[in-house]
């Protein structure tokens, strides 16, 4: 469990994934509870962060917000889905220094 004093700003974040994106090297966020996942850290190749979770949502490239979509790859995935993460969600993230092994 991420302590509230260790939880990383947004921007920070938002950063981190630009340059796994850039690099195309995988990170672990860390993120809460959800319907289908427990809280913790997840190995992710990120996609790209939008506005919305729908189909026709539009990709976002400034004035990020910690509103906005992270559409990503989780490793470990049997169905290699692209899923979705609440950007203020995200507490932590940190980088792995793995290639992207999910083709797309």
């Amino acid at each position: 469990m991420i302590r509230s004093d260790e939880i990383m700003d947004y921007k920070n974040v938002v950063s981190m994934i630009n340059q796994s994106i850039k690099s195309k090297k995988t990170i672990e966020i860390y993120y809460p509870k959800t319907q289908n996942s427990p809280e913790g850290w997840r190995e992710i190749e990120p996609f790209g962060i939008f506005d919305d979770t729908e189909d026709n949502a539009q990709i976002i490239k400034d004035n990020i917000s910690p509103g906005h979509i992270l559409k990503a790859y989780t490793i470990g995935d049997p169905y290699k889905a692209l899923q979705s993460f609440i950007i203020g969600k995200i507490m932590k993230a940190r980088k792995t220094n793995r290639e992207f092994l999910i083709s797309k």
